[in-house]
């Protein structure tokens, strides 16, 4: 290995750390920090943020790339790097094309405002105040499009949102991939909605303290190393990827909502696994990173999904459950369980929605992200707007802000364009699911007696170790054979709904 490489890693390193400090005070800011601390929070995310920003646009940095890749042909320069190291210089040029187009001055302002705007955000949804954070979504959207036209004048600034988080992803490619969804979606919400779901239903309070010792049983289950990562509670539940070895998670706990709890430490474990998955030796660098989004969304959802809403995960898991909850469980069975938690239900809360319906909660998100980013929808009439959506997709109409357009933590954060990445993540799921089962066929026997190691050491070799060397599809048709199909998923959910509701779904 040559001695450029090695330089130019060893200054990623230390802009890994600058990042990791500032995934610090985002995880304290949204668990511990006292709430008149935002000020100054604020403060100092912006100049970390600068910090960070000067790191990637310095002279040095260029000279280390520089030594490695040429910065007109992108010709990698050091013959004697492997392929993956070749793929890491590759990334690394691609990232620092997109940082030196952003002004230091923009960078500051605009994390400052995200700090600000999630601690407003947070005070208007406990009050239901939605005129609180309006003014605040406006400055958001104004910040994004004027990050999009530093990245690319040349496309929409919606575009180039949704590339930032799913590299290749446009809003013609989301519309024709939530398309084929719908055709299939709305008939089998129309056709389940007039299908009764016989089961015991369990019934509250569960003692949050119970709760919250089953959940860190679980994390320890599916191979979440609490030496090197921790659970918190949050309002929204979350995971922050600091370094491999300090990945936090949160979950939130509901004495009246029982599967919540589980399936929210679940499904952020999943990204906590990859995030400890990752490869040290490369922490800082593309080889350290997810690939993207969506598939880091894929490792949350198969594990939520196809592991904790398994019929296998609830018969091996009831006799736990009864030894926290002895009272409450006691006429209870697997199926009364695996019934209740996918039971086909239109509600207001995405993170509480059922797989079928969670679908319909995205598409209405990009609905509402396209028309705000083309200008056609004021952030004054969003959420009148958000409602209709609700009543066409859904046949409901949230009765307050917070179950309805304040709901979300993703866009106080900036993240427009986010969120079709979890269609794509339950997509990819899927397609990872089907060609897990044939690697390991005794899966349900796996889920069901809580041997789960299987599963996340062959999403270790497959995903996790893989970092950013491949692009999305790429890195899918390497492991399924396939690129990205939804079909995946739509012959999976009417598997399991046939199977569920003991009916043959057309």
């Amino acid at each position: 290995m040559s001695n450029a490489f090695d330089d130019l890693i060893a200054y990623c390193q230390s802009m890994g750390t600058v990042s990791s400090i500032q995934s610090v005070l985002s995880w304290d800011q949204e668990t511990y920090m006292p709430s008149h601390a935002i000020e100054f929070r604020s403060q100092q995310c912006s100049w970390l943020a600068q910090k960070a920003h000067e790191y990637w646009i310095s002279n040095q940095f260029r000279d280390l790339l520089g030594a490695c890749i040429d910065l007109t042909s992108q010709k990698v320069l050091v013959d004697t790097l492997s392929f993956e190291q070749q793929r890491l210089v590759q990334e690394l040029y691609k990232d620092w094309k997109k940082k030196t187009q952003l002004p230091s001055e923009f960078i500051a302002k605009y994390s400052a405002l995200v700090s600000e705007s999630t601690h407003i955000w947070q005070q208007a949804k406990e009050n239901n105040h939605y005129s609180l954070f309006e003014p605040y979504l406006g400055k958001l959207i104004d910040f994004s499009r004027q990050k999009a036209q530093y990245l690319d004048p040349n496309q929409s600034a919606y575009d180039t949102l949704l590339d930032d988080f799913e590299p290749g992803m446009t809003v013609n490619k989301v519309e024709t991939l939530f398309l084929s969804l719908k055709d299939r979606i709305r008939p089998l919400l129309k056709q389940i909605g007039d299908l009764t779901l016989h089961y015991h239903a369990i019934e509250g309070p569960f003692d949050t303290n119970k709760q919250w010792l089953y959940t860190i049983e679980l994390l320890k289950t599916m191979g979440f190393d609490l030496t090197n990562g921790r659970q918190d509670q949050s309002s929204h539940p979350f995971t922050i990827d600091i370094h491999p070895t300090d990945v936090r998670v949160t979950t939130r706990l509901d004495e009246q909502l029982f599967f919540s709890g589980i399936t929210s430490t679940v499904h952020e474990g999943g990204h906590g696994l990859y995030e400890q998955g990752l490869r040290n030796e490369y922490f800082g660098t593309p080889l350290a990173q997810a690939v993207s989004l969506g598939i880091h969304e894929s490792q949350s959802r198969l594990w939520e999904n196809h592991v904790c809403k398994s019929l296998p995960f609830w018969q091996g898991q009831l006799a736990r459950i009864q030894s926290y909850f002895p009272n409450q469980f006691t006429d209870i069975s697997a199926q009364d369980l695996w019934k209740q938690v996918n039971k086909v239900k239109p509600g207001f809360i995405r993170v509480e929605a059922d797989e079928i319906t969670y679908l319909c909660h995205i598409m209405i998100r990009f609905e509402c992200e396209c028309k705000l980013f083309d200008g056609s929808l004021s952030t004054k009439d969003l959420p009148d707007f958000w409602n209709d959506r609700y009543q066409t997709y859904l046949g409901i109409v949230p009765s307050s802000y917070t179950e309805g357009v304040l709901q979300d933590i993703h866009w106080s954060s900036g993240l427009f364009g986010y969120f079709p990445t979890y269609v794509m993540g339950s997509i990819c799921a899927a397609q990872l699911f089907d060609t897990l089962k044939v690697a390991l066929p005794n899966i349900d026997m796996f889920i069901q007696t809580g041997d789960w190691v299987p599963i996340k050491e062959w999403l270790s070799k497959h995903v996790y170790q893989k970092g950013r060397i491949y692009q999305p599809n790429d890195l899918m048709k390497m492991v399924t054979g396939h690129d990205i199909s939804a079909q995946y998923l739509l012959d999976y959910l009417v598997l399991k709904y046939e199977a569920l509701y003991e009916v043959t779904l057309s």
